[in-house]
């Protein structure tokens, strides 16, 4: 059986890493361009850093899939996140609406990496959505994962002709 890709829900989650970094993007320059101690540079090339790397998340956008194989589900976003979920581990699936506590990268659109969710503790992200309608699958280690595929019923089936417990 060849794997089954899944693409993500359509959002505009570029856009708001694109304001972002493009806002950091200005204060990095101009910090740089009016910097006149050691310590301001220092401030102005890690707002230069951080809007580069927020850059290569909104090129990557278009990237995020989710792979269904026969033995693994693989979220990812491009060459800068990966999440590998053996199907033998996968204890539960649940759609959810997520309340934040605190996240790494959540902004209107997109959700990536660690979030911490009321009731849940941390939620390993690869979402074009931070809260609603999240599918969170659940793992033997109590490891959790938030994905949002289009489809989400195509995408459920594939887990459940795995032998995945699927619940909504």
């Amino acid at each position: 059986m060849f794997p089954e890709l899944f693409r993500p829900r359509p959002s505009r989650g570029y856009l708001s890493l694109a304001v972002v970094t493009a806002l950091l993007g200005f204060a990095s320059a101009t910090n740089l361009t009016a910097a006149g101690t050691f310590a301001e540079i220092l401030f102005g090339l890690g707002l230069g850093f951080v809007a580069a790397y927020l850059l290569a998340l909104a090129l990557c956008f278009p990237l995020m899939r989710y792979v269904v194989s026969e033995t693994t589900l693989t979220a990812k976003y491009g060459p800068l996140l990966r999440y590998r979920i053996r199907l033998s581990d996968i204890t539960s699936v649940t759609s959810s609406h997520l309340a934040q506590d605190s996240a790494a990268l959540a902004m209107p659109g997109i959700a990536l990496y660690g979030m911490r969710c009321a009731g849940l503790g941390r939620v390993r992200m690869c979402a074009t959505r931070p809260s609603h309608n999240v599918l969170v699958i659940g793992t033997r280690d109590g490891t959790r994962y938030g994905v949002t595929p289009a489809d989400d019923r195509a995408f459920l089936d594939a887990l459940r002709r795995h032998g995945v417990p699927v619940g909504r």
